[in-house]
This record gives structure tokens, C-alpha cells and sequence, in this order.
């Protein structure tokens, strides 16, 4: 069938790597497929580094220049694209490209958008979420990305009916056998993620300055964001310097992963984190809050460890009994990777998504 993407990207992170995932997948099933780019003028460089890796993937993209926050002539040209590609199913990801789909789509052609989660790193971002969630009850279908975030969009007053839960595709795999039975406990810790409050990575840097935290852990940041100036600040601050590398942005996540001890992922809201995917897939062991998604992607006990988010006491707790666990980490990871690949495998992605596209179409 005959299906348009529509978004507007921001750092190549979770939901864009996401959607780069599904449209490949889709396109391998055989499926007719476009992919709408929103090229935002403050900041057009996310829209190009976005449309250069969906063709890299022989993705067809087309972009949509934007001006200011609603451009009428990007919704006029939005309209004339999708009346020349006429498909059977518009899918909008994020509350940018919701709004412009809803504004600039044909009379009855169906319209899913996917929540991949809230951020609500400053009030103008929470207020547009609190918009898109309004804007949810004029679209056919939401798709969420974990059960967790399926209740939570039910108690905020979406209809069950028009929800469903589409986790999160994932393509990566596990280091080679050689590099899985080497001892890792001297290896660093890794986060990978947007540095921005809802983040939590401060929570975690004043736990691992805890004097009650080993020495010998080391930390590697992979990511940059508003809040970078201030937790480098931070971490300064806590004498850190010698244990926490900041790697900035980076492309070479799964090498990354196959250097480290664990993930950490200190959040305060999450929907399906992807990063946490990716290292249950390459069976690495998790540290993360519990919220969200996280607690149904892992198996707490084998394969990761949780904690109350926002709790630098539970972080310090968990740190100190870290090298205790790391043996039994290790072993559940490797125990579970396969049924995380296989879970969230982008063909089962494609399929499901494909069930729910037909239902709208028939």
C-alpha cells in the first residue's frame, strides 16, 4: 500500500533513527513509500542531515521548507504533495508534523501519528505536547511505543479505542563472541541520549561522587543538548574530570556499546528509549529509572537493574553494589539478547504497522 511519513526532525536521536528504521523496513515488505522532511528555517541542518541518512537507505524523501511556526504556504504545498501521491494512509511523527498533517491533508485520507514520548524540557515544549494530545482526538490512529505509554495517553483523556501499542523496531547486533566473553568490569560506563533535563544525567553524575562509588568506574557521555554547558560544569565541580569523558554527538553507537560495561540511562520520563534497545540487543546490561517503556524492554534482575527516578541515593546504592552484580548482569544479558532482537526485529515492526495501516484503509 501507498503510505506518506511526515516529519520534522530534530539531532539524529531516538524517533529519528525510529522512523528511518520503519521506513526501510516497510519498503522491504514492499510497500509504497514517502518520506516528508520538514525543513524548519532556525535550524535547517537537522532536516538535511536527516534526509542525507533516509537516502542512504534508498528512502524517497522529499522536503518541505517551514517558515516561522505555521507557514500557509508549507501547508499549501504539504496538501499539493499529498494529493499527487494520494495514499492510502498519512503518518505524522511528533506534534510539528501533526499539526501540518492535519492542516494540509486530503478530505478522508486516514491519519496516524506515533507518540514517541514527552520530553517537557522547557514550557513552550509542554505546551505543544499538551496540544498534540488535544490534536489526537481529530486523527484516525496513535500508535505508542510501549503498554506504559499506551495507559498513560488513556489517563490524559485519549480514547483506547484509537490507541495502539507499536514498540520500537531495533537492527542491532550482538559484538562477536570474542568481544562478549572478555571481562568488562574494567570497562566504562556509557549514557547515550539528548543532554536535557528530562535526561536526569546531573542525578547520576552526584551519585557516581559518591564516596561510597568505586573509583575505577568511568563514565563516557555520548550526546550533546542544552544542558551540556551546565552538567560539564557540574561535573567539574565534583571532581570528576579524571572519570568522565564527554564524547559530544556520535554515529558510532554500537561500537560504543561494545566497549562498555553497561548503559545508564537516568531519566525522569521516557516512552520506549531506543538507546536501551540497542544495548539489550548488543546484550549489554542496563542501568536505568524506571519509567516508561524501560521496565517491560528489560528483564530486571537478569539483564538490568532499575531505580527511582530523580533518586541520587538509589543511584549511590546501586553503584556501590555494581561489581558485585556485574557477572550476573553480564550473563542475563547475553541470556535475553536474542529474544530482544527478535522482539523488536523492523520486519516485525513493518508488519504490525502494516496490520493497523490496513484496518484504516479497508
Amino acid at each position: 500500500m501507498r503510505v506518506s511519513h511526515i516529519i520534522s526532525p530534530g539531532t539524529m536521536a531516538g524517533a529519528e533513527n525510529v522512523v528511518l528504521q520503519g521506513c526501510s523496513a516497510l519498503l522491504a515488505r514492499g510497500h509504497e513509500l514517502s518520506l516528508i522532511v520538514m525543513l524548519e528555517e532556525r535550524c535547517p541542518q537537522y532536516g538535511r542531515t536527516f534526509m542525507e541518512e533516509a537516502r542512504k537507505r534508498d528512502i524517497p524523501v522529499l522536503a518541505l521548507p517551514v517558515r516561522g511556526r505555521v507557514d500557509l504556504r508549507a501547508v499549501l504545498e504539504l496538501r499539493a504533495s499529498l494529493k499527487a501521491q494520494a495514499p492510502e494512509v498519512v503518518h505524522a511523527h511528533g506534534y510539528k508534523a501533526l499539526i501540518y498533517a492535519l492542516l494540509g491533508r486530503v478530505k478522508h485520507m486516514p491519519l496516524v501519528v506515533t507518540h514517541h514520548g514527552e520530553t517537557a524540557h522547557s514550557r513552550s515544549v509542554r505546551l505543544y505536547e499538551a496540544l498534540a494530545r488535544g490534536l489526537y482526538l481529530r486523527v484516525d490512529r496513535v500508535f505508542s511505543v510501549s503498554e506504559a505509554t499506551t495507559e498513560s495517553l488513556v489517563e490524559a483523556g485519549v480514547r483506547r479505542a484509537k490507541l495502539r501499542t507499536v514498540p520500537n523496531p531495533v537492527s542491532l547486533q550482538a559484538a562477536s563472541s570474542d568481544e562478549l566473553e572478555r571481562e568488562r568490569s574494567g570497562d566504562p560506563l556509557l549514557f547515550v541520549g539528548r543532554l536535557s533535563e528530562e535526561k536526569g544525567l546531573d542525578v547520576f553524575l552526584r551519585a557516581f561522587a559518591s564516596p561510597r562509588t568505586p573509583k575505577h568506574l568511568k563514565l563516557n557521555v555520548a550526546g550533546d543538548g542544552p544542558c551540556a554547558d551546565e552538567w560539564k560544569a557540574l561535573s567539574s565541580s565534583l571532581g570528576l574530570d579524571d572519570r568522565v569523558r564527554w564524547l559530544g554527538r556520535r554515529d558510532d553507537v554500537p561500537s560504543l556499546l561494545a566497549k562498555a560495561q553497561a548503559l545508564v540511562l537516568p531519566s525522569h520520563r521516557e516512552g520506549l528509549p531506543l538507546v536501551v534497545l540497542e544495548a539489550a540487543s548488543c546484550e549489554v546490561p542496563v542501568l536505568a529509572s524506571r519509567v516508561g517503556g524501560v521496565p517491560g524492554a528489560v528483564w530486571e534482575g537478569e539483564n538490568a537493574v532499575l531505580v527511582p527516578p530523580g533518586s541520587v541515593e538509589a543511584w549511590s546504592n546501586l553503584l556501590e553494589e555494581l561489581p558485585e552484580l556485574g557477572r550476573t548482569l553480564r550473563d542475563g544479558a547475553r541470556r535475553r539478547g536474542a529474544e530482544i532482537r527478535a522482539r523488536h526485529a523492523p520486519d516485525r515492526w513493518a508488519e504490525l504497522t502494516a496490520e493497523h495501516y490496513q484496518g484504516l484503509a479497508g
